[in-house]
């Protein structure tokens, strides 16, 4: 089940991104649920994102371009 985030939550995993990658995370929110999109691929940046949800108990799960994530529990 995806895990439904409020935007305080979106903004920390933000911040934690900015201070190691200049890339830009986006959050996407509408009817159809909440996911994440980078603007390319970015390997270092994909680690960094799940070793983040995964300290926390959760897990990136991302599109084949590396590029759309979203969030479930474990």
């Amino acid at each position: 089940m995806n895990h439904i985030f409020e935007y305080g939550d979106v903004l920390k995993l933000k911040a934690a991104c900015a201070e190691h990658f200049p890339d830009h995370v986006h959050f996407h929110d509408g009817c159809g649920g909440q996911y994440f999109s980078l603007d390319e691929s970015n390997g270092a940046l994909r680690d960094l994102i799940c070793e983040y949800f995964s300290s926390a108990g959760f897990q990136a799960d991302f599109s084949e371009d590396g590029t759309i994530f979203t969030v479930s529990e474990k």
